[in-house]
């Protein structure tokens, strides 16, 4: 046990001096998110209010003559010379906004208590204006049915038989489980194994391109002890990773703007001992798998270069699994229990929700131990051979 000491803390001393290993591992993970978070949304609100306070330029076409003052808005400039041809065009070439064309026959079929027919052109990536339009219609509809209302001499009741109110039980926990619980393990995954992959490269395939390996063989160790001191560094600089992934989004989502109290509120209750430690018995077999494959790969490699050139596609194959847990439907069962990665997102769902089994989570703890010797194993048996380990 002491020589495995000894070779991790020698390890994880030449890990953390490599500049790449410190900033993609520690560094990176903790600020990206917050970053990224605080980014996106003041650059949405920013969007959002852009496109809320823009004004439109719409051309009415055949608009009843009753019914123009409903649109005259500041929020709104108007043009009447248009026909749909010349209309349409102006709109793919951005000089309008919208053409909204009334049926020859809309005034008509109003008075005569039948439906109107109208078109709305527009372009779907210009943000929010099919909202701002429908409300303008939704006030034109609501004064139609009124007037009918009175003509008919009935309740307006009468248009909503039936009326459903929407009660959720679901605690804030639940909620929040449900809406960001996909999202999170999507992140610390992949940082995760991006944490393993750099040391993973610089301390064996580094050595062996640096021809370090060999003295390090010399020493009075078994080789499985020096993969295991190997593996050690390498788990636990990717176990780090995830766990700055997490601290960066909750600091995150501390210091964004607007965020409700009750909502931080929850994150405060979710984030507790529980929380932490049922989510570190997934991680840190994970990175032990992580370090194995890895191990298990680069060890076959000559150089840096080549052996970064292999593991970097191994990602999307990392991202995959974790992105279907983000797909709507897809739920935490004995079937996908057993899919690794996909097992760990869809548990930290449930963890957060305050809705996981306990004999699915130590299923899935079981699952990814297993998985984790045989990476191990499979590592110590190419570590195993001389003309894997040396040049």
């Amino acid at each position: 046990m002491k020589i495995i000491y000894t070779v991790l803390k020698k390890e994880l001393k030449d890990t953390l001096r490599d500049k790449r290993t410190l900033i993609s591992a520690i560094v990176l993970p903790a600020l990206i998110i917050p970053l990224l978070m605080f980014g996106v949304t003041r650059l949405q609100m920013s969007l959002m209010n852009k496109e809320e306070n823009k004004q439109l330029k719409i051309a009415l076409i055949g608009i009843p003559e009753i019914i123009k003052k409903q649109f005259e808005d500041d929020n709104f400039n108007l043009y009447y010379n248009f026909n749909l041809e010349t209309g349409k065009e102006a709109i793919s070439n951005d000089s309008l906004d919208a053409v909204l064309e009334f049926h020859p026959d809309f005034l008509l079929n109003i008075n005569q208590m039948k439906s109107g027919n109208l078109n709305l052109y527009y372009k779907s990536t210009n943000l929010l204006l099919y909202n701002r339009i429908s409300g303008k219609i939704d006030i034109l509809r609501s004064q139609v049915l009124n007037d009918r209302t009175k003509q008919l001499k009935i309740s307006t009741e009468a248009f909503t038989p039936i009326i459903i109110s929407k009660v959720d039980i679901a605690s804030p926990k639940e909620q929040i489980g449900k809406m960001v619980g996909g999202f999170l393990p999507y992140i610390f995954i992949i940082f995760c194994f991006m944490g393993c992959m750099y040391p993973a490269i610089d301390l064996i395939t580094g050595e062996k391109e640096k021809g370090t390996m060999e003295t390090l063989l010399t020493v009075p160790a078994s080789r499985f002890k020096i993969l295991i001191g190997k593996m050690a560094a390498i788990s636990l600089v990717g176990l780090s990773a995830a766990l700055m992934t997490i601290f960066g989004m909750v600091i995150g989502l501390k210091f964004l703007p607007d965020i409700p109290k009750d909502f931080l509120d929850s994150i405060s209750e979710i984030l507790s001992i529980k929380f932490i430690i049922m989510l570190f018995a997934m991680l840190l077999p994970l990175s032990v798998f992580f370090s194995g494959l890895l191990s298990a790969i680069v060890i076959r490699t000559q150089s840096f270069k080549e052996a970064q050139s292999i593991v970097t596609p191994l990602t999307f194959v990392i991202i995959i699994p974790a992105a279907i847990a983000l797909i709507p439907g897809v739920e935490l069962n004995w079937q996908t229990v057993w899919i690794p990665i996909l097992n760990i997102a869809l548990a930290t769902k449930e963890i957060i929700a305050g809705t996981i089994v306990t004999g699915q989570y130590i299923t899935i703890v079981s699952s990814l131990i297993l998985l984790a010797l045989v990476a191990a194993y499979v590592s110590f048996k190419q570590f195993s051979k001389e003309s894997m380990v040396l040049k």
